[in-house]
């Protein structure tokens, strides 16, 4: 959930017809197999044995949250009936600044998890299914997300399965480099999913979905659904040099970034007015159930 160029990004949103890219030929070597269950979010002792805490760098990012939990504290990170409960509460005072980029003070004590297992697409490993049921909070000032995003800190690659940026629009989005070259920016595809108009409720329980694909010695298709639905367009969502980079899967409330708001705001550079955004003054909590990592192993 990488927030680098978001601003220039906000206007890449799709257009033609809603098909998926054609993915390569199946081998009829391969077979389907379960990297992450569903039952993990069935007791904690299931959930340590697939799931880390916080995110894979640390308790903070990008935002206004910094992440808390642990097996001893369920105050940010819960399980309960197979539901896992990530809740963001605003705090007195900040705690501290994010280190980064924008560096927005810490008002909210929240929670993150990312998978033990990682996600790599290869000739061994061809195509995944990452899925999960969700109610996401979408108030002015929240952030939720379910991501892939590249493991020790490499970026791009990202994919974001639900992403919602204090607006009832779900944002599925695909992030690449620009063919492998460091000197230009990376490349963002995205798809904007207004749950209102469709009639859905983001508090509700909805089912996201994405399916990765290799096509090529270096890219993949990034197929998304929800409900069960296909959404993007055939000239989009393309993994640019995905192939062969590890990613690692997280699940977070982030709170209180600038991508949540107007961006025209004038506050939105000015550190000392962090203090007077809007936001939910009270907790409020991004659900989750069901999320399975399934892959094709080629024998």
């Amino acid at each position: 959930m990488i927030v680098f160029s978001r601003r220039q990004a906000l206007g890449l949103l799709g257009g033609a017809a809603l098909v998926p890219l054609t993915p390569r030929p199946a081998s009829a070597a391969e077979t389907w197999e379960t990297v992450l269950p569903a039952s993990s979010f069935g007791g904690y002792t299931a959930f340590h044995a697939k799931w880390n805490y916080l995110y894979p760098w640390g308790d903070q990012h990008n935002g206004a949250a910094r992440m808390y939990g642990s097996p001893t504290d369920h105050s940010q990170v819960s399980l309960s009936g197979g539901v896992l409960t990530l809740t963001a509460n605003r705090l007195s005072q900040p705690d501290g600044k994010s280190t980064s980029h924008p560096h927005a003070p810490l008002w909210y004590r929240s929670g993150a998890v990312h998978a033990k297992d990682l996600i790599v697409v290869n000739d061994r490993f061809p195509a995944y299914e990452i899925k999960g049921e969700f109610q996401a909070p979408t108030a002015r000032g929240c952030w939720p997300a379910f991501w892939l995003t590249g493991a020790d800190q490499v970026w791009p690659p990202e994919t974001d399965v639900l992403e919602y940026v204090g607006t009832p629009v779900n944002l599925f989005n695909t992030w690449s480099d620009h063919d492998g070259r460091p000197d230009t920016p990376e490349v963002v595809e995205r798809t904007p999913v207004d749950m209102p108009a469709l009639g859905k409720d983001p508090g509700a329980w909805h089912t996201y979905r994405v399916y990765i694909e290799k096509l090529d010695a270096t890219d993949v298709a990034v197929n998304y659904y929800l409900d069960g639905d296909f959404h993007g367009n055939p000239s989009h969502h393309r993994g640019r040099n995905w192939v062969g980079v590890p990613m690692n899967l997280v699940i977070n409330l982030q709170m209180g970034s600038y991508a949540s708001f107007e961006q025209d705001e004038p506050w939105l550079d000015d550190p000392e007015q962090w203090a007077r955004q809007p936001g939910p003054a009270g907790p409020v909590s991004l659900r989750a159930r069901n999320v399975t990592i399934s892959r094709t192993r080629v024998s």
